[in-house]
This record gives C-alpha cells, structure tokens and sequence, in this order.
C-alpha cells in the first residue's frame, strides 16, 4: 500500500498547533532538517529540531497553522499556509522582545518525505509582513 505522503504532512501540521515539540520531531527522520528561510535557520536531526522550534511556542503560546492548500508528487510535499499568534514573550534569537501585538502571516512550505518520515522541510514567508504587524516597523503606506 502507498504511503499518503499529503496526510502525513496534515498530521504533522496538528502537531505544530498542539505545541508538541516531541511529537513535532517524531515526523522526522532521524537525520532530518528543518529549515526557516525567513530567519536564516537549519535545525538537523531530532534533538536540534525541537531545541530550535521550542521558543516559538514560549514566545507565541497561542501560535496556530491553518492549511490553506496541500499538494504533492511521490515524495514531494507542498503546502500553503497562514500561521497567526500573538507575540507575548521575545524572540530570544532574533533579539526581538515581546510586543503583544499579534500576526497573521501567509507562507508556504516544500516537504520531503522519506518512507513516511519528513527528511526535510523548508518553509517560505514574510519576516518584513510580520514585523510590521507586531509593531516593529512601520505598516506599508
């Protein structure tokens, strides 16, 4: 039987809304890499995945990723999606300190999967978008 590559992703996608750092990782295979273009940052392997996402969640506690669309071709995975929080603790990394503002950002998101596992993951959006909308540069006029 085939392997639902686009499911495996929808469910992987649950568990980035369920702050699961754990579970988050076990979508991975164990040498897999996470990459975040929009802040310049590659987490490889497991261990590395979870200490490099976890601040988001202490940053964002009510971080939430809605699916707009899932697409894919044999081990390929494309998605396009909104992720919207509320920013009440700082970006330790980025040295951005909290603003209570909150976000709505549009991205997307290039996965491949290996035997049911994600081998790696880039996800694409709009740092600028976001930190117009938590206040830390001035909107678009």
């Amino acid at each position: 039987m085939p392997i639902d590559n686009e499911a495996i992703v929808e469910k992987w996608v649950a568990a980035w809304n369920s702050h699961d750092v754990d579970d988050i990782a076990s979508f991975y295979t164990d040498d897999g890499i996470h990459e975040d273009v929009a802040v310049g940052s590659v987490f490889h392997g497991k261990d590395e995945i979870k200490k490099g996402i976890s601040p988001l969640f202490s940053a964002c506690p009510d971080f939430k990723m809605e699916l707009k669309s899932i697409f894919g071709n044999d081990d390929r995975v494309a998605t396009e999606w909104v992720q919207t929080g509320t920013q009440t603790g700082a970006f330790g990394d980025l040295k951005i300190p909290a603003t209570g503002k909150s976000f709505s950002v549009h991205g997307a998101s290039i996965t491949t999967l290996s035997r049911g596992k994600i081998a790696r993951n880039s996800d694409y959006w709009n740092l600028l978008t976001m930190l117009q909308q938590i206040g830390l540069l001035p909107e678009k006029p």
